[in-house]
């Protein structure tokens, strides 16, 4: 299973989260990539975007396990 880290990079408040972005390709090695970013809103009017976790999974589980570490939902 892929080491993946259960808890947001320092800095990101899950409060000022606007919408997730969820990137998921094939690869030519049979791999699938993985890239999480999201969009917040820090200050009024300004609007930021931050990788969250970007990895290669072996197949759907572990795409789905990565998602699920990586959004947070209130």
């Amino acid at each position: 299973m892929l080491d993946i880290p259960l808890h947001p990079p320092p800095g990101f408040n899950p409060e000022h989260v606007q919408f997730y972005n969820i990137e998921i390709a094939r690869l030519a090695d049979g791999m699938i990539s993985v890239a999480v970013t999201v969009t917040t809103c820090p200050r009024d009017e300004e609007l930021a975007t931050q990788e969250l976790h970007c990895d290669r999974a072996h197949n759907l589980d572990e795409v789905l396990a990565i998602v699920k570490n990586s959004v947070l939902l209130q």
